[in-house]
């Protein structure tokens, strides 16, 4: 009988064990399911920079909605206006992912990317940057070669050229921050400085103003800042050459001498939207906003057809 009564003991001791076990069990349950854990934060993916010259921005900012409208999961893009010149410092220094080039890489430029696993640059358009004197000068068309001794400072007065009374020759180009900088370098001195005496100003805005106001001025210019104001030259591609006004149909058939190309350089391995962003730009929609824009669509064929008024 004593046996019996101890194993009944233990067996209430266990029953009251597993009983205090399973509440427990139970209340860990219950506790789990009122209080779930949060989910995981996924963080978007960073931005894709675009540095673009301040001009051509509206241009950009077209591209980019009618991308975001085509590829509305792809990463966003940010344009950020600057100086071309900046725009690749920042793309060299991998501040960017992608940037409007609007002239040939610098010597310091290839050597600084071939340091940092290189850069592609993908052509997308040709532009014409303007020689524009003021509306009153009697120079109607200079060529490329008499550009360049002006550039240089091998000529520095208008009689060189036929105006006797023109007086010294006030030559002016963008700063170096800018993309009109170096493509007078690349175009005109085939790389080499300009002359000391070259003013160098800040932006083309302020560039058409002065010419504007100096009778006996000259000025590179980018196409989109040419107004009314200023008068831009006939050009020829050298002396003895045919001059060729800046129009509309030059630009398009690339018979104007001084085009430049534009280009989206990007790092050696690009990100994939970055690399979207350019397939699609050179695609016949993203041609078509370039030359809405006033461009020269540099990756699809283009026909130019002329009505009688035209001919006329």
């Amino acid at each position: 009988m004593a046996t019996l009564a101890i194993v009944s003991r233990r067996i209430r001791a266990e029953s009251q064990w597993l009983q205090a076990a399973a509440l427990v069990v139970a209340l860990v349950g219950i506790g789990s399911c009122a209080s779930p854990a949060p989910p995981s934060q996924v963080a978007p993916p960073a931005p894709i920079v675009l540095a673009g010259t301040e001009y051509a921005v509206p241009m950009l900012r077209a591209q980019v909605a009618a991308f975001r409208d085509l590829y509305p999961k792809a990463d966003s893009i940010v344009l950020v206006p600057n100086g071309s010149a900046e725009g690749m410092e920042q793309l060299v220094n991998a501040e960017v992912d992608m940037a409007l080039m609007l002239r040939d890489l610098t010597d310091s430029e290839v050597e600084a990317a071939v340091t940092r696993d290189g850069l592609r640059a993908f052509p997308i358009a040709w532009d014409a940057v303007a020689a524009v004197v003021h509306p009153s000068s009697p120079i109607e068309q200079l060529s490329r070669t008499e550009l360049a001794q002006i550039y240089s400072g091998a000529v520095r007065d208008w009689s060189a050229f036929g105006w006797k009374r023109g007086g010294e020759i006030v030559a002016i180009t963008g700063a170096p921050r800018l993309g009109l900088y170096s493509f007078g370098e690349q175009a005109l001195l085939g790389g080499a400085t300009y002359a000391r005496s070259i003013y160098a100003l800040d932006s083309e805005e302020e560039i058409a103003r002065v010419v504007a106001s100096r009778p006996n001025a000259i000025a590179l210019l980018s196409r989109p800042f040419v107004t009314d104001a200023v008068r831009p030259l006939r050009v020829s591609a050298a002396i003895g050459f045919g001059y060729v006004s800046m129009t509309r149909a030059s630009l398009l058939e690339r018979t104007y001498p001084l085009l430049r190309s534009l280009a989206l350089a990007t790092p050696q391995e690009p990100r994939k939207t970055a690399a979207d962003f350019v397939t699609f730009v050179s695609s016949v929609d993203g041609q078509r906003i370039l030359a809405r824009h006033g461009y020269s669509p540099a990756t699809v064929p283009i026909r130019i057809v002329r009505t009688v008024e035209d001919s006329e």
